[in-house]
């Protein structure tokens, strides 16, 4: 195998790895297949520097899947790349930016282009990370008295995973709650280490992606220098398989010498 087709390989295991997909699509009839539910109580849409997320919301709103949308996210390490992806966009690059949280962002977009009404939104506009979204958006969520008996999360596909995770740390002492993950999309690179995805707005260069992948596998570790509940118990704990152990093994050492 020559070196492209293991970066490629190593690449599209480690990314469907983050990338969870629990149903197939936003649809009432894929809820009904899996968990017998022809909608859920809420869905919760996470701030990060992809634009097309938004889209999931609306779809999943439009279809009926979702009573309600909570919108969370404050300002981070992603809000300026999503800035100037939104700067840049030929729809949403009216949309004021000026000190402007993710949250707040999203909301405006949602708002303007696909009204979708604003007693359906929620917006927690203060976490600025992935743990903190979770927390935040519980707490948040319980001063409302809003039902989330049953959600799905929406998240940058390379903090999937991550993203559940931090959410059943903050919910794994109550009973009867269904977290649903739902990645925007399942990057795919070819040949050429290049995306399949072309449509994606906002999607990472590939420097970057490759990049977060390479931070995301030990961040999930439930290790010393982990995220789990044996090292800084930002998350639940996760499994992760020895073909994703061995395909980042791979990808470090390849970068590695690349690098050299």
């Amino acid at each position: 195998m020559n070196k492209n087709m293991l970066v490629k390989d190593c690449i599209n295991e480690i990314g469907k790895f983050l990338a969870v997909r629990d149903i197939d699509e936003l649809t009432s009839v894929a809820l009904e297949k899996k968990y017998s539910l022809n909608k859920v109580k809420l869905l919760v849409l996470l701030g990060n520097s992809i634009s097309s997320t938004i889209k999931c919301a609306v779809e999943a709103y439009n279809n009926g899947i979702c009573e309600k949308v909570l919108i969370c996210g404050g300002i981070g390490h992603s809000t300026e790349i999503l800035r100037n992806t939104i700067k840049s966009h030929d729809i949403y690059k009216y949309i004021d930016l000026d000190g402007q949280s993710e949250a707040d962002i999203f909301y405006q977009i949602i708002n303007k282009y696909y009204n979708i009404p604003k007693d359906k939104i929620i917006i927690e506009n203060k976490s600025t990370n992935c743990g903190e979204n979770a927390k935040k958006a519980i707490e948040l969520l319980d001063t409302l008295s809003i039902d989330y008996s049953s959600v799905i999360l929406v998240q940058d596909p390379t903090m999937q995973l991550r993203t559940y995770a931090s959410f059943l740390k903050y919910i794994n002492t109550k009973d009867d709650i269904l977290l649903i993950n739902y990645a925007p999309f399942i990057p795919v690179v070819d040949d050429d280490i290049a995306f399949v995805n072309k449509e994606i707005d906002g999607i990472w260069t590939m420097d970057r992606y490759i990049q977060l992948l390479m931070g995301e596998i030990p961040r999930l570790k439930d290790d010393i220098n982990g995220y789990g509940p044996n090292g800084k118990g930002f998350i639940e704990h996760i499994d992760i398989p020895s073909i994703i152990d061995e395909a980042y093994s791979k990808l470090e050492n390849i970068i590695r010498i690349k690098t050299r």
